[in-house]
């Protein structure tokens, strides 16, 4: 029985007997319109629980869905390897050759056998290759690893952007970005400090409020710099420099500065810009 190819609808396989051993012809959907807020995948180890998250972003491939996957096992990418053709030539490079060992088989062959078993089993849930032409031709994959040059470097702090949608307005949800980043920047040195209460926390995201508010973007460099020399004079109703003194200010400064000065860490500031928008939409939209 085919099933039906419709928007929002994602094809989720066939139902299974579990008293018969055997799959049914009664076809399992999900409604995508659904998927508007949290959900969690549960199972034993090998019970299917990645198998199910890629046939969902398969099919949401398919319906014009963007993702951003965070994948910190590497399971996910084998979104990537999508053969239509089932060429064993195109299987031959991903094949373990301890597993083709074991078979008692060389590369070249086991990789003709995965070959045939994956067309024979898409085949049986109705999956042919034209519906894998189709997802090969829509989907644009890109591959994130920051820290590492392995894939697409991204840089988490080089561009600290004021955000498109404005300061006014959006005051409290951009406070709560500054407080966010601000945070997370001050652990990199190893502060581990509170927002109301350190000083490190309150001017830096001072800066960050000031420079926003105006939108102006902000760099690590500008951070760092604006540390030394605030671009205000004032925090609540005391003085910058009673504040926090010039000297506490410098000493900050340096231990920023050690981010972007650290080899090991260059990684961590090279590449794309973080943005969301910039993620999961290309520039054509």
């Amino acid at each position: 029985m085919p099933f039906i190819e419709a928007p929002t609808t994602f094809y989720m396989g066939r139902r299974y007997d579990p008293n018969e051993h055997k799959l049914t012809d009664d076809i399992v959907y999900y409604d995508a319109r659904d998927l508007v807020t949290h959900a969690i995948v549960v199972g034993m180890t090998g019970s299917g629980k990645t198998g199910l998250c890629i046939t969902m972003l398969e099919e949401a491939i398919l319906d014009n869905i963007p993702a951003i996957i965070i994948d910190p096992k590497g399971d996910i990418t084998n979104l990537l390897l999508t053969f239509p053709d089932f060429k064993p030539s195109d299987f031959e490079p991903w094949i373990n050759p301890d597993d083709a060992r074991r078979a008692g088989l060389d590369t070249p062959a086991y990789a003709a056998d995965v070959a045939a078993q994956w067309k024979d089993g898409l085949n049986n849930w109705g999956i042919v290759p034209d519906r894998l032409r189709w997802l090969k031709s829509i989907a644009k994959y890109s591959i994130y690893t920051p820290g590492s040059d392995a894939g697409l470097p991204i840089s988490i702090l080089a561009s600290l952007a004021a955000p498109k949608e404005g300061w006014v307005g959006n005051e409290e949800v951009n406070r709560e970005k500054i407080s966010g980043i601000v945070t997370a920047l001050l652990a990199l040195i190893g502060m581990n400090v509170q927002p109301i209460k350190d000083k490190e926390h309150v001017i830096i995201s001072n800066i960050f409020e000031y420079n926003w508010a105006r939108g102006i973007n902000l760099s690590l460099e500008d951070v760092i710099m604006q540390v030394q020399q605030p671009p205000f004079t004032k925090l609540g109703v005391l003085d910058i420099d009673a504040y926090m003194s010039e000297k506490a200010r410098y000493k900050l400064a340096m231990e920023l500065n050690n981010i972007v000065a650290a080899p090991s860490f260059q990684s961590w500031i090279q590449g794309e810009p973080l943005d969301i928008q910039n993620l999961l939409y290309q520039p054509n939209g």
